[in-house]
């Protein structure tokens, strides 16, 4: 069903009939010419059986099949029902990727095979890839996620995201390990090569192959005493020492024919809500065509509905019939369903149980004759209505059906008093995994709050033990598999388990394809740099982080680029230096350091990709917690995990979030090539900043919020840099990209000895570089953090010697707020001013002080009017 509704089995306009080449007594080959792939496997099935029976081997191969093969275990069981041993191998499109590589090589790459024995055939059916394409985008359908160790993006990062891994990601082979990738290998090697299916895009040119291998067991010996010895077999198998816990040891197949015998017994077929869905937009576009009914030998009794296993179906869903599948042959195992295709036509909108010809053939064939919402039914809407949890209400409406009833969902008339004893066993024995399945296929947040992002982040490496810190990897190097093979890991410097944690989590964080951890911001960038290339440009800010404009003007000219400063907040003095075929990098700081001026960076992205530049935007301020540049149109963004991230002052570092495979991979290169990478620990003390950084940052934020606004009423400041603060130049701007105004700001006093005084003599405010720790700094940047700066340069972008930078901390607002004010008194007293409290401009931060304040403001309201 998810193949019909998902056009997996959809007809190609340019199919031509099958044509069969390369024939000899035991072997052919059949081009499908875009036939649909269930169609020419049967044509092989019953070419190979032919020459099996008649030279006791038969091999097959097809190519040129527009969709799939079906499921192959169907194809193998058909042909030990016959007395035959069948193997089927089945290439498809380049889905999954090689153990220990990120790009889709392998198929899917099914295999299968039946084999005949004295109490009926037994099939051992498997796909080598960890989940099958159509089962991704039926989660996808659903809005379900799937486990991390699935598969990964087109970046090659582990998602939980199935639309992620199927549209230009791959999957990983079913044991996540070399094993499984030889056994795809295998598979690819004997179902390409052989049958002309080896070509390098298998999607692109609709031809992928299979290879069917029926051998006679005859021509082995006594076949009555081959199929003895495979049912003793089976039996040392049933019968081996269980493991604790272990009621009983099932044989491939076990499970799945005692649940389509109680399909049968209860006459409905459970199947997903999106399934359902899926099935009836088909019939309202009209897009299914009828088809004869299929005819077989099974002694089945009708089926009598397929119940969607979500309950909210509308009143109005339209009634959808179908028919069995084609099964042919004697069927050892009678219960089981192997080769679904229903076919589908619309009726009414009514809840009827229209049937579509007779209940059931001549020959017993079971006729599914509608799909009907369950005998309990409501809406989402509805649901706390109808009175009882949903699972209550569920489990009375499958008590109902245990009943007889005129709905059409009843049990079985002919059914026996200890059938039906059975039968009710059966259904209450399913309902806990009935509610199971019911709760997957509830939706997840398809995008979460960013601070459970921070405690949830997706796992890129596997860890056993599920520990709740990721584990560090503290080593250099990594042991091998073999001398001539490679793990995911060989040399820290290439790749860290620790550092790959980081990377996946601040990809996510910052909705980038990939992420890089260097050793340091000014890494960093320098990697950044190495995008450019020699005789091209470059264009900045003309207010830059020192450490950027050291490696802008100094670094840069050695490399053969042209930088070209400029005022970001001018876009039209911007588009005036963007030369087309030469300027390969823009770059952007917003707020910048230390002015905290804002620039515009989407339309600033906008006009620098018109002329074939990338744009990197610094966003160490503000981090991926308030502001996403990726979002906003840029190629990179760069964040200081030094600062925000970490938030401890414990580390240095820095992290590239890039959009894009191909520029992620130029990325990669230079930090591997280069080696500037964050080491393990690093990586780790970041893991665990990470986790805090939300809440870190709100809090500063509020902080600066508090010091900014009654800073900037006081007589001492001149001029004050923040844009949180209304009514400042850029918090328009920065409001429209950015969801707070951070934690930095910046002010003037007109004087570098009171500025000095106000660093020097503040307590709770470490005179320190950097900025976005827990605890508050200030700092001079003329002197400190920007004096790599020539002064005539500083003074001609209008960065003062008398500018103070803080970075507001997490201590309480009301201690910095006294803190800053003893500070500010003694400045005045120095330069010779008439000392002002900071305290009458600040609103106090306890509860009845806030009250005393309001009514101050009142009052002095009151009287400025009198």
């Amino acid at each position: 069903m998810v193949k019909v509704i998902t056009g997996g089995l959809d007809k190609l306009s340019d199919e031509k009939p099958s044509e069969t080449h390369f024939q000899t007594g035991i072997s052919a080959i059949v081009d499908g010419n875009h036939s649909a792939g269930i169609v020419v496997m049967k044509e092989a099935l019953q070419l190979a059986l032919e020459k099996a029976t008649q030279s006791g081997c038969g091999i097959v191969g097809t190519n040129h099949t527009a969709t799939g093969s079906g499921a192959i275990g169907y194809w193998a069981k058909q042909l030990a029902d016959k007395g035959m041993i069948g193997i089927v191998l089945s290439q498809s499109p380049e889905y999954v990727t090689p153990h220990g590589a990120t790009e889709a090589i392998f198929g899917t790459n099914p295999f299968a095979i039946g084999v005949p024995s004295e109490n009926g055939s037994v099939v051992v059916d498997m796909a080598t890839s960890a989940a099958s394409w159509f089962g991704l985008v039926e989660s996808d359908r659903a809005g379900q996620q799937v486990a991390a160790d699935v598969g990964y993006n087109a970046a090659g990062h582990s998602t939980t995201d199935p639309a992620a891994i199927y549209k230009g990601g791959s999957i990983r082979v079913f044991d996540r390990s070399y094993k499984g990738s030889n056994i795809a290998l295998m598979i690819e090697l004997l179902a390409g090569p052989l049958v002309g299916g080896a070509v390098e895009d298998k999607l692109g040119s609709k031809n992928w192959g299979n290879l069917m291998i029926v051998l006679d067991p005859k021509i082995m010996g006594d076949s009555k005493k081959i199929l003895h010895d495979v049912q003793l077999m089976l039996a040392r198998v049933k019968g081996a020492r269980k493991a604790e816990g272990v009621q009983e040891i099932m044989l491939p197949g076990e499970r799945g024919d005692r649940l389509a015998e109680q399909r049968l017994a209860a006459g409905k077929i459970d199947i997903p809500k999106s399934l359902y869905q899926g099935l009836k937009d088909m019939v309202a576009d009209g897009t299914a065509t009828p088809a004869p009914q299929p005819t077989s030998t099974l002694p089945h009794s009708p089926i009598t509905s397929i119940t969607p296993e979500a309950a909210s179906i509308s009143s109005t869903s339209p009634t959808v019939t179908s028919t069995m599948p084609d099964v042919t042959g004697t069927n050892p195992h009678p219960n089981s369903i192997s080769s679904p295709s229903p076919v589908l036509s619309s009726t009414s909108t009514g809840l009827t149980s229209t049937t579509q010809g007779a209940s059931s053939s001549s020959n017993g064939v079971p006729i599914i004759t509608s799909i009907i919402p369950e005998a309990t039914q409501w809406s989402d809407g509805e649901a706390g209505t109808s009175g009882g949890s949903i699972s209550e209400r569920q489990a009375s409406g499958r008590t109902a059906q245990l009943a007889a009833s005129s709905s059409g969902r009843a049990m079985p008339a002919d059914i026996t008093g200890q059938q039906q004893q059975q039968f009710e066993e059966d259904v209450q024995g399913q309902q806990h995994q009935e509610q199971q399945a019911l709760q997957a296929q509830q939706p997840l947040p398809r995008r979460r709050h960013l601070s459970t992002k921070l405690l949830h982040p997706p796992q890129s490496t596997d860890d056993p033990y599920e520990a709740v810190s990721p584990p560090l990897y503290q080593t250099a190097t990594f042991g091998q598999p073999s001398a001539t093979t490679n793990g995911p890991y060989d040399y820290t410097r290439s790749g860290n388990p620790t550092r790959t944690q980081l990377e996946t989590q601040m990809a996510d964080l910052e909705g980038a394809d990939q992420a890089f951890a260097f050793a340091s911001g000014m890494a960093a960038l320098a990697a950044v740099l190495r995008l450019v290339g020699a005789g091209k440009g470059v264009v900045a800010g003309d207010d830059l982080y020192g450490g950027t404009s050291r490696l802008l003007a100094q670094v840069a000219p050695n490399l053969g680029i042209q930088v070209t400063n400029v005022d970001t907040t001018d876009i039209r003095a911007v588009e005036k230096v963007l030369v087309a075929g030469h300027t390969k990098l823009l770059m952007l700081e917003s707020p910048t350091n230390p002015r905290m001026q804002i620039c515009d960076i989407a339309t600033l992205t906008q006009m620098a990709h018109q002329v074939g530049a990338l744009v990197v935007v610094d966003n160490s301020i503000m981090a991926p917690t308030f502001q996403q540049p990726l979002a906003l149109g840029a190629d990179i963004s760069m964040t200081s995990a030094t600062k925000f991230l970490n938030g401890h002052s414990d580390i240095m570092g820095g992290i590239l979030s890039v959009k894009g495979p191909e520029l992620a991979k130029k990325v990669y290169f230079t930090q591997n090539a280069e080696g500037a990478i964050l080491s393990p620990f690093d990586c780790w003390l970041c893991l665990r900043g990470l986790k805090t950084m939300a809440l870190r940052m709100e809090a500063q934020a509020r902080n600066c919020s508090i010091l900014a606004e009654a800073l900037s009423q006081h007589p001492l400041i001149t001029k004050l840099n923040y844009p949180g603060l209304a009514g400042s130049r850029g918090h328009d701007l920065n409001a429209s990209q950015a969801t707070s105004g951070g934690s930095l700001f910046s002010f003037e006093t007109g004087n570098v000895k009171a500025s000095q005084i106000i660093a020097e003599q503040t307590k709770l405010f470490k005179i320190t570089v950097s900025f976005g720790s827990v605890s508050s700094s200030i700092s001079l940047p003329c002197y400190m953090s920007h004096a790599s700066i020539p002064a005539e340069v500083r003074a001609a972008r209008g960065l003062p010697d008398h500018l103070v930078r803080i970075s507001v901390g997490m201590e309480h607002p009301q201690d910095l707020l006294d803190d800053l004010d003893q500070a500010m008194h003694q400045a005045m007293l120095v330069i010779g001013q008439e000392p002002v409290s900071l305290a009458q401009f600040a609103q106090p931060q306890d509860t009845e002080a806030q009250l005393l304040y309001k009514i101050a403001t009142l009052e002095r309201q009151l009287a400025a009017k009198s």
